[in-house]
């Protein structure tokens, strides 16, 4: 494959993710200073130092910075105690100041992961995991969803995959990936499989997947030999190796096999910190909008299917 051609199947999460904020974020961001006189805020809880929380973080604050967020950041030692923790949120869930809360995963063994996540307030929780989100998203209800399935969606979509009729097969089961990103892509009409490490064959289920989503966390998982021609592939895995940053896919191996492929990095992690503020900004806004069932509506709608708007400057 020569080097036109390889350029053309690339799915460019960085390109992707600085459309979607020139044409989505910066626009709002004139009117959060206009119309509210102030910016949305975001809290980050941080325990531990776990390699990958601190490469999305560095991702996330370099991203941030050139946007109209206010974040604050709690890093905590690998120490502190659940209870310390719960406490930090609540506290956080009471300020007014304070527009969304991200704890990054994964946390220390002697912490609840669910308890923590089930504390934080679903109208501030922008990775749409608390128990109200995750029902909201399961019956294809309009709420914030996780960041990163939002933005494998967004990067199908921005790229023209067909989605109603295909066959997605979706490799991971977590709550963060696998499971949204099975719902998303039910609500657009695509049959979805979703598999994970002991599906064994695994070949026998990605060989048939027109689209092939990997978020499983194992690095090189999906090989040649394992997807047909033409797939679409998103390679959502985070791994790291001699402190380099390894997808699920084996890219090298199976991209010319693609007709789309979403290198790591470079792919879903850009898009995932667009989808991030996103989320930010629209519980910000959900929170200004208060009781207007119309323009909390409007504004949905904006934040999601913005390719598609006739009318760029709507919801104010």
């Amino acid at each position: 494959m020569n080097t036109t051609e390889e350029k053309i199947n690339i799915i460019d999460g960085r390109k992707f993710s600085q459309e979607y904020t020139d044409k989505v974020l910066r626009p709002r961001c004139k009117i959060f200073k206009e119309k509210y006189k102030r910016i949305p805020k975001l809290s980050t809880i941080i325990v531990g130092d776990d390699p990958a929380s601190e490469s999305y973080r560095r991702i996330r604050e370099k991203f941030f910075v050139n946007l109209c967020v206010d974040s604050e950041v709690f890093s905590l030692p690998k120490e502190t105690t659940e209870e310390e923790l719960l406490d930090l949120i609540t506290k956080q869930n009471q300020n007014n100041d304070t527009d969304g809360i991200l704890v990054q995963l994964p946390l220390p063994d002697h912490i609840n992961e669910d308890k923590v996540i089930e504390n934080i307030a679903p109208n501030k929780d922008i990775e749409g995991l608390s128990p109200g989100n995750v029902h909201a998203w399961t019956k294809s209800t309009p709420n914030l969803i996780p960041a990163t399935a939002l933005g494998v969606l967004a990067l199908l979509k921005h790229y023209q995959v067909p989605l109603q009729g295909k066959h997605a097969v979706v490799v991971g089961r977590s709550m963060i990936v696998g499971k949204p990103v099975a719902h998303l892509l039910l609500r657009e009409h695509a049959t979805v499989t979703i598999c994970h490490s002991r599906s064994k064959p695994l070949e026998k289920y990605t060989l048939d997947a027109d689209i092939l989503i990997a978020a499983v966390g194992r690095p090189h998982l999906i090989k040649k030999g394992m997807v047909k021609k033409g797939v679409v592939i998103v390679d959502v895995g985070v791994n790291f190796e001699d402190g380099k940053l390894l997808g699920d896919t084996d890219f090298d191996d199976i991209k010319e096999d693609a007709s789309l492929i979403s290198p790591v990095p470079g792919g879903s992690g850009p898009a995932t910190v667009c989808m991030l503020a996103s989320n930010l900004l629209l519980a910000f806004e959900l929170k200004q909008a208060k009781n207007d069932k119309k323009l909390q509506k409007c504004l949905r709608t904006y934040y999601e299917n913005y390719e598609t708007l006739e009318n760029k400057d709507i919801c104010v």
